[in-house]
């Protein structure tokens, strides 16, 4: 198992570290003043993040920078449906819907809605493999012809796929499927390299406004907390590298 620095960079990731150096100050003699404090800090930080409130005024503004399509053939000149993928798994025991995560999975159900209202569109899978070769998979399963389906698996990161497309829409407005969360990144990436994106959101984790936020502890709401953080982290990233 691989741990990126990313991943302790989130609620979970930073709770967990003071954990462990809680443990660590519990066994040496000189730090055992510090083994309290570094676990109610852990605690306290687990429970701020696991709350509904505090997830919803973290992924909210993500999740709401734009508004989902509501009619695909306002847009006759886009003929590029654009699937980034999360994550999948390629497991032959496994069926083919559980061989993707629940983001990867809410990524095709929107591009097959979006491809059946404007069935002259031409999808496009891209990502990294597996997950974009099962999502196409996926896409074949659920009606869409092999002569409308294509697979980018060689990019590695939300800015290459922008590459990819910009190679491939020559100028054209672009339908952009991803994770309502992840959809201003994208967004950000796909304009940086001169497309036009049509913003097509899905995968909602949380309610519009925090006023009708769930106030109770889940881990959930934590998984949310980290998914805001790590948009926040790669958001200011593509900016300091140049790619928003």
């Amino acid at each position: 198992m691989i741990i990126h620095l990313k991943d302790l960079l989130d609620p979970s990731g930073i709770a967990a570290g003071l954990f462990v150096a809680a443990c660590v100050a519990l066994v040496v003699r000189r730090m055992k003043l510090w083994a309290f404090p570094l676990f109610a800090a852990s605690s306290t930080i687990v429970v701020v993040f696991s709350s509904g409130l505090a997830a919803t005024l973290l992924l909210g503004p993500l999740e709401n920078s734009f508004p989902p399509l509501r009619n695909p053939r306002d847009y006759p000149e886009a003929q590029l449906i654009a699937v980034l993928t999360a994550y999948a798994i390629d497991d032959p025991e496994m069926p083919l819907s559980a061989q993707m995560n629940a983001p990867s999975a809410f990524r095709v159900l929107e591009a097959a809605n979006l491809w059946s209202l404007r069935p002259d569109c031409t999808i496009v899978v891209s990502g990294s493999s597996p997950a974009a070769e099962i999502m196409a998979r996926q896409l074949r399963s659920l009606g869409v012809p092999e002569n409308q389906l294509k697979v980018d698996a060689d990019s590695d990161s939300t800015a290459e796929s922008a590459e990819h497309f910009w190679r491939i829409a020559r100028g054209r407005p672009v339908f952009l499927v991803t994770s309502a969360g992840h959809m201003r990144r994208a967004v950000g990436a796909f304009r940086n390299r001169g497309l036009a994106p049509i913003p097509a959101p899905t995968d909602y984790r949380l309610t519009r406004s925090p006023a009708t936020a769930l106030w109770n502890v889940s881990p959930s709401h934590l998984q949310a907390s980290d998914l805001a953080f790590h948009e926040y982290l790669g958001l200011a990233w593509y900016r300091v590298t140049g790619r928003l």
